[in-house]
């Protein structure tokens, strides 16, 4: 083997070993970033998506309705003042006793691409008191009943209508499950 040739072979190792070490950093740089990122929020909140139904609930006893579902034309229930439109549920808890452990898995289809997104939650801290109601909503809001939403999914990204499909479980009753159409047109905001 020539000089020239073995010069060549000694460069080509050279690049390969540079251009693997760049990678491997490369990667290693990009896992700490997406796991900073994924600890920021939940991935649910900000990517939008089809993410599985986790909802594992076989209970066929009922204890609890839903009674209604907004999706549109939303107001605040103490000042009766419209809010901006977000999914909200009321839900009816038709036992002597209070339950907890709630699960919620939600999708919606854009009524004209069939695109569809599908989101899961656990309503931690949320208790539905003995033969009470109650309203949940899922508006990025603070407080009882309030969870997050993603504000980058169809529902606020597209104008078409929007169907969605909901599921409420709880712990030893039956799932519960609510059907609704947001007319086209985008989200309204509060005034």
């Amino acid at each position: 083997m020539s000089k020239k040739n073995l010069t060549i072979i000694i460069v080509v190792l050279a690049l390969v070993g540079i251009v693997s070490v760049g990678v491997y950093v490369s990667r290693q740089h990009s896992t700490v970033t997406t796991s900073q990122t994924a600890s920021s929020s939940s991935p649910q909140d900000v990517a939008p998506g089809l993410y599985p139904n986790e909802i594992k609930n076989n209970a066929t006893a009922v204890g609890f309705i839903i009674k209604n579902i907004a999706v549109e034309n939303n107001t605040d229930p103490v000042s009766g003042k419209v809010v901006s439109d977000h999914l909200e549920l009321t839900l009816v808890n038709t036992t002597a006793k209070p339950l907890t452990g709630f699960e919620v898995y939600y999708t919606m289809t854009d009524a004209k691409t069939q695109q569809k997104e599908g989101y899961y939650k656990q309503l931690t801290g949320f208790t539905l008191a003995p033969n009470a109601t109650s309203t949940i909503h899922f508006d990025n809001q603070t407080g009882d009943g309030h969870f997050t939403a993603n504000k980058n999914s169809l529902y606020h990204k597209s104008s078409d209508a929007i169907d969605f499909a909901v599921q409420v479980s709880a712990p030893g009753y039956a799932v519960q499950t609510i059907q609704v159409t947001k007319a086209a047109g985008g989200a309204e905001t509060k005034d």
